[in-house]
Order: C-alpha cells, then structure tokens, then sequence
C-alpha cells in the first residue's frame, strides 16, 4: 500500500464533496474495516464482483494469520436506503448502455451521505469492462480505505489526546505526537520511552486483555548504511531486549524474523523515512503480535528516529488494533530543530 498515492487521493476526495454536503451530514456509521458494495445480483456474481472480493480479501500484511484488507457486505440497489447510505465506505457498481458508461470510470467522492465517509462509483457499459477498471484502479481503492481506516482512529484520539505523554515527548524527542488518553509511560530511558496501552474487552462471557503499545527512540545519523531494513531490525532489536522485558524471567521481545517483514521508503513530513511492519515475539515465552515501525531521517539533529507500534490480542483478531497503531504513529510530526 503506497502512502503517497493515498495522501494524493485524500486530497482529490477532499474536493469532492456528495449533494449532501451543503446540509449538515450525520456521522458516519458501520463497523470499522468494512466496505458495503452496491451491485445488482448479475454484476456482482460477474466478473466485477470476484475482482472486488479478490482486491479486498487480500491479507492484511503481516499478521500471524490470515485477516482481509476489508470485510465486504454486498447489497442490492434496492435495499440501499437512508439506513445503508450514511455508511463509512461505499462503493457503488454500475453497469448499463449508457452515454456516461462509454468509458469505464472509477471516481471517488468524501462525505456524500455522512461526514468522513469514503463513496465510490465505478461505471462500465459491461461487466467485463467494469472488472477490468476495478483491477487496474484497485490499489488505488485499498490505499485510500486502509489509510482512511486508520485516519479514523487518530482522529477519534484526537478528540481527547493524553495532553501530558503528548508534551513530555515533545519535550524530549521534538515530536509533536498523539497519545490515547488512556495510555500511561511504562518505561522513560535516556534512549528509549515505551507508551504503554491496556484495554479489556468481552469475548465469550469473559474480559481478555488487550495491549497497544508505542515506542520512541532515537540514534546519531552517521551512515547511509543506516539506511535499510536490516539496519531498522537490528536496531529494534536491541532497545526491545534492552528495555521490553517478558512476563517470565529471561523474556524480552524481538523481531519475528521466520516471517520477512513489509518494507517500504518513502517521504514523511518532509523528510526520507522508512516503514516496516512485521511481527514480534517474547523470546523464552509465548506471546506475539504485529508491530508497524516508521523512522525517520532527521537531518538538522543528525539522528535517525523511530516511532513504532504493536499489539497483543490473542483472543481477537489483530487487524483493528494494529490499523489504529498505524493511525496513531503516522500523525507524528517532527518539529523542527530551533536554530543555536
């Protein structure tokens, strides 16, 4: 998932607001990772169906088992009423010998029926023709839903931010960040500061807990050796063993390196900034989970910083948690370094 190419559709979406957005919209509503897909039985049984289920049921990366990109509902035009419309993602199929179907299109819309909601139409004359927009335009769908996905959870903690993690880290990273309220500073090294989440949620008739948790470090930026995955791993590696201790004595975490992470270099805030996600594990114990990395280069301070994620939540699937992970970590922002 290309996160430039979703910062470039945000942006389009944005200024392409639905008829409804001269009237006050309610809220968006549905469950979180879930797209409703708007198609006549024959379009959907088509060829322009298989390639949606194909495109969204792809895994997630980098989880310890198989989850989707989305869940899919698929609804009838007919059902598609003021119950369904509101709904946070969207995307209508629409096939029909017409002048506006000619050309097959894929066009993407912001807040048509509900503020923060994601609308998408894709015409064709054929659903033949309607497949194959929706496989070449497809990545551009899943990056637009997975970097809205996790948007979504950032902006909900930005509602009530944990102001005083927020200013501590500022104060000693330079980075203007956004912390759930409900988090607390488990661990404040010289060159390492561990956030530390706890929830507690209902599966089965019992409470099982839940951890989301977030790490800032840093080191001096003297090589372009630096610059790469095993660099980033073995970096990891060691402030994990140095400063995230087990349940059981001798346990620490680290880099699940049987599974080859994701990796990708790209531009965040301004700056060269490497993102990773892959899994992690407590050496001499059991536990495990996905985690999501982002280090940036920061040129006026001569380090490299990292600000990363993960979660544990072994009686429920990882996909939710690590997306808002990602969510809170990318609203990061370096300040700038003040002049001497």
């Amino acid at each position: 998932m290309t996160c430039a190419l979703a910062a470039c559709l945000l942006v389009m979406v944005a200024s392409c607001e639905g008829d409804g957005a001269r009237v006050a919209l309610p809220g968006k509503v549905g469950a979180a990772g879930e797209l409703v897909v708007v198609a006549p039985t024959e379009v959907w049984s088509s060829a322009a169906g298989d390639t949606i289920q194909s495109l969204m049921g792809q895994p997630y990366p980098v989880l310890p088992q198989y989850e989707p990109l989305m869940d899919v509902v698929h609804l009838e035009p007919e059902l598609f009423d003021r119950f369904w419309k509101p709904h946070r993602n969207i995307l209508i199929l629409d096939v029909g010998d017409r002048v506006d179907t000619q050309e097959p299109s894929l066009t993407f819309y912001r807040n048509k029926y509900s503020r923060g909601q994601i609308y998408m139409v894709a015409k064709a004359r054929t659903p033949a023709a309607l497949a194959e927009v929706l496989a070449t335009r497809g990545q551009e769908m899943v990056s637009l839903l997975h970097a809205e996905e996790a948007r979504r959870f950032a902006d909900i903690v930005a509602l009530s931010p944990n102001e005083v993690i927020a200013r501590e880290v500022l104060e000693k990273w330079g980075v203007q960040g956004l912390w759930p309220k409900d988090a607390r500073l488990a661990v404040k090294a010289e060159d390492f500061w561990w956030v530390d989440r706890q929830l507690t949620r209902l599966k089965g008739g019992d409470n099982h807990d839940i951890q989301q948790g977030f790490f800032v470090h840093s080191e001096p930026y003297v090589s372009a050796d630096q610059l790469g995955l095993d660099h980033v791993l073995d970096r990891r590696d060691e402030v994990t063993r140095k400063h995230v201790p087990g349940p059981t004595k001798g346990s620490y975490m680290a880099t699940e390196r049987r599974f080859f992470p994701a990796y990708e270099e790209l531009e965040f805030d301004g700056h060269f900034a490497m993102e990773v996600r892959g899994l992690w594990k407590m050496e001499n114990d059991f536990m495990g989970g996905p985690f999501y990395s982002l280090t940036v280069v920061d040129e006026a301070r001569g380090r490299l910083l990292t600000v990363e994620g993960y979660a544990y939540a072994p009686y429920f699937d990882k996909r939710p948690y690590i997306r808002e992970v990602e969510g809170v970590v990318r609203r990061s922002t370096l300040i700038e370094a003040s002049a001497p």
